[in-house]
Formats: C-alpha cells, structure tokens, sequence
C-alpha cells in the first residue's frame, strides 16, 4: 500500500446476504489495514451499533410485535439507520483521516425494498436522501446460497443457544432470502461491485482475496475459481450418502445427518470435539443419549415430548434437578397425575417451561395452571401453550396475544380451523406468509388451500405446510412443487409410505436429486423411519408442534 493510500481517508462497505461470512471478513481486514499502519474506524462489529439511535432503529424493524409495518415504511426505517451511522459516526472519522469499514450501507434497503416489491426507484431515491452524497469508495458484496447459510446460522444457533427472538425477516419465508440475493447479484453486476462466492473459501482465503482488493482496487479481481461457488452439499451425482458425508466440514455433515440412525459413527467420533451439535443431530434411539444427558442435558431432553413418562429410561425425571427447564418442557402431550403434579410444583419458578409443557391442555387443569404461569411468562411460552386449544378460555387469552404480538399469536393458531382463525391467517398472510403457512399444518379444508395458493410463492414452506397429509389437495401441490423444492417434497412424506401415490413421489424426488445431499438426507430419513421407535415414528396431531416457532 502506497503512501498516499495510507494517508487517504476511504468508507469501504461490506454487503451480502446473511450468513456470508462478512463480520468474520472485516474483523481480519481491520486488523491487517492497521498492521499496514492505517488508522481504521468500524461503527458496527456483528450484530453490535456503536450509535444508540441505530440499535434503537434496528430493534423497531426487527420486533416480530410489528408485523403491521409496511414494505414502505421499513425501507424508510432502513435508510433513516444507515442516515443516522453516516451523520453521526462515518463522516467524523472520514474527516479524522480514518478508513472506515461498514457491515451494510444504503445498499441493504435498496435490497430488502426490492425484495419486498418496493419500486426500484422509489427504494433509489430513499437511499440517496438518507446519504446526502456520501457513497462509499468500495462496495464489496458477498455471496452464499440461501440454504448454506441457513446451515450456518443454524449451526450458530445450535452452539450458541440465545433466549433472543428472532427478526421479522424471517417470517417472509425462503423465497424472500431468494430474491434478496438474486437482486445483491444483479446490482453488483450492473455497478462493477466486485462479487466474493463463499460457499468454500474459509476466512484466511477470503480475507486474502478482500484485501487484494481492499489495496489495490476493483481492478485486481477477486481471483476465486469456480469451486467457489458450488455448494459443499452439492457432490457428484451417484455418490453414496454416507462416503459424500465424510468429504464435508464435521460441522455440515452433522447437520445433513440431523436425526439419521446411519451416522451414529459420525456423531460418535465427533461428540468430543462439537458436543452440542452432535447431540442436537441423534435419533430417537441414538447410543450416545447417556454421554449426550451427561454433557448436554437440554438436548437429550429434546426428542422426548412424545415419549410416555416413566418409560425405561425416563431423562425427565433423573434430569429435573440438573436441566429443569428442558425436562418439564418436555412433558408436552403428556396429561398423567406424575407430570401435571411436576407442572404443579413448578408453575413460579419455571413458568415459560411449565406453559410450553401445556400445549394441547384444553381442560380444566390446563386453563388454571395457564392463569398461575401466565403473567410471569413470555409471550412466545405463552403461545406454545394454546397450540390445539379452542375452548373459549384459550380463545380469550389467545385474541389478546394476537393483539400484542400477532407472530406469537399466529403461532398458537396451528392446527385449528373455522372464520375466528382464517380471519387472522387472512390479516397477516403477506406480512409474515411462513407463519401463516405453518399455522396451516394439518388442515385439508377449502379455506387452507385457498391460502396455500395464494402463498405458493413464498417458497418450500407452503409443501411443509401438507406434511404428513395423505389427501388429494396435499399430494397435487407436492406435484406441482417437486421440481423446485424436491427435498421438501420427500420430507413432506413422512408417514406416508404406504400410499402409491409416494412411491411415485420418491422417484421422482431421486431424480431430481442430482448429488443434492439436502434431498438425499430426506430420502434416506423416509426410509429409516420404520426403523424408529413407534412413540417417535408416528406423526401425529401433536407432534405437528415441534417446529412451529423454528423461523431461522
């Protein structure tokens, strides 16, 4: 780096979809630019604004109690956040001689407002409002298929439990994220923004490759190949599943095996070094559920809300003491003296869990222990405990929480039917459409597949709103969804092996796979499911509840 390079104040942007890798990015550019003797400013590290309006301004877009916000609006909001971190922080460092590197510019509403069906020229005119002339030196933009950085996000997730909710975002549904990365790639194109793929690169590579960049321009390229920009779950074709496992990261061969009996071995040599990720991916009957209760007592705990209490290793009860929490949560769908009298006991000091352990409790019994846990509880535990529930108590509590938080609310709407519940699902269908699909599950009736229709492109997650379901309606949006989402598809058909109809399903779902492990893992799973235990194998009413509030 010249002299005079040093000695130029620059604002370089880092912008890409979510789960790129772009904190881990800037962090080592910051760190290699001050190594050089350059004096460098960041206004934001992860997830962290240095400016109090900012974070303030970020929590209002993200808050699921807004659903009501409109497309418009958030793009306002988005462009008054970034306004307030180049008012307040960027322009005094650029006049202090400082480079300044940003996670997100006025870049990320242009996206998201497109995203959302905002016109391009109104989202334009915002952004350039909000910078009053302030436009970086180096916009660098990174890349990642939707699906891979899910399983980041997930994995992070996984390690690093958080009580945190999660953003509005991820109510739009999978097709959203689609188009948010589509529009980041096209706007790169058209405006020369160099364009880093890092499906595989790891941190050392690509922060090699930004600096290159960083120091001497857009000119010098990014310099990837093509490999770059493959998938790690994309294999060759005709590889076999578990020799295509062992050619991945651990970490991303423990999530694609989620649940499968035949990567025991795999999560066995693996438990040492990532515990809690081998422990979320066991099955029901999995060897290591002792070292798992041991060492990760919340997970262990995890797949057992459908298992009989005081059954021949009963983790609830000898884990009470340790995990409380995680053992009364699980008591879900069980209603026998033993667990209402934990639920009892416990209903103060452990309120959230003590609701979650109540969905489906439409009695008596449930409508008492809700008002003794209610008011200490959180909103999404309170949720969780009217799944099912359509007495006029719960419909009294549930109106007043869709009200107050209506993505909560929405939540507690699986599985229930009539004009009371569509009226919600109708309100809320374009301003949280994944939400309103999972409260779908279950139902056959004309009302829900209007909707499904009406939502078909929002993404995979109008075939997950079928799974399970073995009638005409179900099986005709499998059909028309296959090509698209084939392994949501094959997962769409649990419970189901018995019917013709999925036979031809599977076929078609094999084909289509191509070295896709997201559709193979599926397949595989439909045909170990015979093989699990019969409390975990069957897909019942209840167990439609388990990933209700999963919106990562």
């Amino acid at each position: 780096m010249s002299e005079a390079q040093e000695a130029a104040p620059r604002l370089i942007a880092f912008e890409g979809v979510d789960g790129a890798g772009k904190s881990t990015v800037i962090a080592r550019v910051a760190e290699a630019l001050r190594a050089s003797g350059a004096r460098v400013f960041m206004p934001r590290m992860g997830k962290e604004h240095a400016s109090r309006p900012t974070r303030q301004i970020r929590n209002l877009t993200r808050d699921r109690r807004n659903l009501d916000l409109t497309p418009r609006a958030e793009l306002l909001l988005y462009c008054a956040r970034e306004a307030q971190i180049l008012d307040e922080l960027v322009r005094p460092a650029l006049a202090r001689g400082e480079t300044v590197l940003i996670d997100r510019s006025l870049l990320t509403p242009v996206v998201l407002g497109r995203a959302r069906g905002v016109p391009a020229d109104d989202c334009e005119h915002a952004a350039a409002v909000a910078a009053r002339g302030l436009e970086p030196d180096l916009t660098l933009v990174f890349d990642v298929h939707p699906r891979t950085s899910r399983i980041r996000k997930r994995i992070d997730k996984i390690r690093h439990p958080s009580d945190q909710e999660g953003g509005r975002k991820g109510l739009a549904g999978s097709a959203f994220k689609e188009r948010v990365r589509d529009c980041y790639g096209q706007l790169a194109n058209e405006r020369g923004y160099p364009l880093f793929h890092v499906e595989r690169a790891t941190p050392d590579q690509l922060a090699e490759r930004v600096l290159r960049v960083v120091q001497h321009g857009a000119g010098a390229g990014v310099d990837e190949s093509e490999l770059d920009r493959k998938p790690q779950w994309l294999v060759e074709p005709g590889t076999d599943f578990m020799q295509a496992l062992e050619t991945l990261p651990e970490a991303v061969a423990l999530f694609l095996s989620n649940g499968l009996i035949c990567a025991r071995e795999l999560r066995k040599r693996a438990f040492a070094r990532d515990p809690r990720l081998a422990a979320w991916a066991m099955d029901p009957e999995d060897p290591l559920r002792d070292a798992i209760a041991e060492q990760v007592p919340d997970l262990a705990l995890r797949a057992l809300s459908r298992m009989p209490l005081g059954g021949h290793d009963d983790l609830r009860l000898k884990l009470l003491p340790r995990a409380p929490e995680a053992s009364i949560t699980a008591l879900r769908h069980l209603h026998d003296e033993r667990a209402d009298a934990i639920r009892t006991r416990h209903a103060e000091s452990h309120p959230n869990a003590v609701l979650e352990s109540l969905a489906g409790r439409d009695d008596a019994f449930g409508d008492a222990l809700r008002e003794r846990c209610w008011k200490g509880a959180e909103d999404t535990s309170r949720a969780s405990s009217l799944l099912f529930c359509d007495g006029d108590a719960a419909w009294k509590r549930r109106e007043k929480l869709l009200e107050r938080h209506p993505a909560a609310g929405l939540s507690s709407l699986r599985g229930l039917g009539g004009e009371r519940v569509d009226g919600w699902l109708e309100r809320y269908a374009e301003r949280a459409p994944k939400r309103v699909l999972s409260a779908l599950g279950g139902r056959s009736d004309d009302a829900a597949y209007a909707l499904r229709e009406r939502l078909f492109e929002t993404g995979r997650e109008v075939i997950d709103s079928v799974r399970g379901q073995g009638d005409d309606g179900a099986f005709a949006l499998r059909e028309r969804g296959v090509t698209r989402w084939p392994s949501t598809v094959a997962h769409s058909l649990l419970g189901l092996s018995d019917d013709p109809r999925s036979a031809a399903l599977i076929a078609r779902c094999e084909e289509l796979a191509a070295g896709d492990l997201h559709v193979w893992r599926r397949l595989v799973g439909l045909q170990e499911r015979a093989a699990w235990p019969s409390w975990a194998r069957v897909r019942t009413r209840d167990t439609l509840s388990e990933d209700v509030l999963d919106d990562d």
